[in-house]
């Protein structure tokens, strides 16, 4: 599957700016490069089964988290497409799962809300994946 991230113009990918913000470790970012690499190679389907992926979250029917156990519980989040369901995922936000909440507590719904921007311009607002 091709991995997208959601950009802000002018250079400004949401999930590095996540990234940066929350002075992510390396060893962090070490652990949410390997997930994103096995999402890639392994896809959606085999991902939420192995329970690496899960959603969807809320009440947001096309956005689901990333789970990754390192120092702090990062929930990246990311939907399948919008452009093409099949073959590609992206980038939405950025998000921390604590106390069965998420910070930031709007997560999801600024997720939702990145992805319809994708949507309604196609294939803008997001480039290709980069690696932390």
């Amino acid at each position: 599957m091709k991995l997208w991230d959601f950009f802000h113009p002018p250079e400004r990918r949401e999930i590095a700016k996540w990234a940066n913000k929350s002075r992510l470790t390396p060893r962090e970012r070490g652990q949410l490069n390997q997930k994103l690499d096995m999402l890639e190679r392994l896809g959606f389907e085999v991902a939420h089964e192995l329970d690496f992926l899960d959603g969807p979250v809320l009440h947001q029917k096309h956005i689901y988290k990333l789970v990754v156990h390192a120092g702090r519980m990062l929930r990246p989040m990311l939907c399948r497409g919008p452009v093409d369901n099949t073959s590609e995922m992206t980038l939405l936000c950025g998000a921390f799962e604590k106390d069965g909440g998420y910070e930031p507590t709007g997560a999801p719904a600024q997720a939702e809300q990145n992805r319809f921007q994708i949507k309604q311009s196609g294939h803008g607002w997001r480039i290709p994946h980069e690696r932390f």
